[in-house]
């Protein structure tokens, strides 16, 4: 094509009509021009629609997260509520008498399960989608917000969560400075090899009902109690939330 172009150009200028060849001049130019944006009108539609492909592949990972989150808040929700329900069994051993080594050990099994209250969502698509900037690849302004205000809400209940959770450990911490219960814990337990080591004055205190290491003891099982009733009711705020978010992706990916 470039070649019978010059072609033409060569024979007007041969022949002199240059004001032919100036308007074939600007008609080639005009058609380079056109070539341009065709180009980048081209270009522009890949980019786009690249970024429409891209928007899709992100919801689907952030559905896939967000119904993996329900799951987990779920089996949380139940883990706790049993857990609760030890504790109340392990309250009506305490004050009906602790008579002996395996009802303090199986006290400190139940103990340990309950300080473990982690909230680790599934937020890596998210985190990934902010530090890259491709959040702006969801099209749909109002399901972006619906996601933003969720993952905000994720950040506001890990904050409280830790809060609370420091507060709660600082009790337990407490209650092993001022007594010997954590002798019982699986982990330790093993070790205390003779009676001098390990026997029934190191949990003595569990049936001194007035004394200040049993009050201590009884404030810590409460703060537990309180971790997990707090647990429970942001995660259940959470699952209704991602249900909505859940639903929005859905109805937006089936457009």
């Amino acid at each position: 094509m470039a070649k019978i172009f010059r072609k033409i150009r060569q024979r007007l200028l041969a022949e002199n009509k240059f004001s032919k060849y100036l308007l074939y001049a600007i008609g080639e130019i005009i058609l380079v021009v056109i070539g341009i944006l065709i180009a980048l009108g081209v270009n522009n539609w890949n980019q786009e629609n690249k970024e429409l492909v891209l928007g899709d592949e992100l919801l689907v990972r952030i559905h896939r997260d967000l119904v993996k989150d329900t799951i987990n808040f779920q089996r949380d929700i139940v883990r706790n509520d049993k857990l609760r329900e030890e504790l109340k069994e392990l309250l009506v051993v305490l004050y009906d008498g602790v008579d002996n080594i395996d009802e303090v050990q199986n006290m400190s099994n139940t103990w340990d399960q309950m300080l473990d209250q982690a909230f680790s969502p599934n937020d890596n698509t998210y985190r990934s989608m902010l530090s890259s900037g491709t959040i702006g690849f969801i099209r749909n302004p109002e399901l972006k917000e619906e996601i933003l205000d969720l993952y905000s809400e994720y950040d506001q209940t890990r904050a409280l969560l830790l809060s609370i959770s420091e507060w709660m450990i600082g009790i337990a911490s407490d209650m092993d400075s001022e007594t010997d219960f954590i002798k019982f814990g699986s982990t330790v337990s093993d070790i205390y090899t003779t009676p001098e080591m390990f026997n029934e004055n190191d949990y003595a205190f569990l049936n001194e009902k007035d004394s200040q290491e049993f009050k201590l003891f009884v404030r810590a099982m409460s703060s537990v109690a309180f971790y997990q009733k707090v647990n429970n009711t942001y995660r259940l705020e959470l699952i209704e939330k991602c249900n909505k978010v859940l639903k929005s992706i859905d109805l937006e990916l089936s457009e």
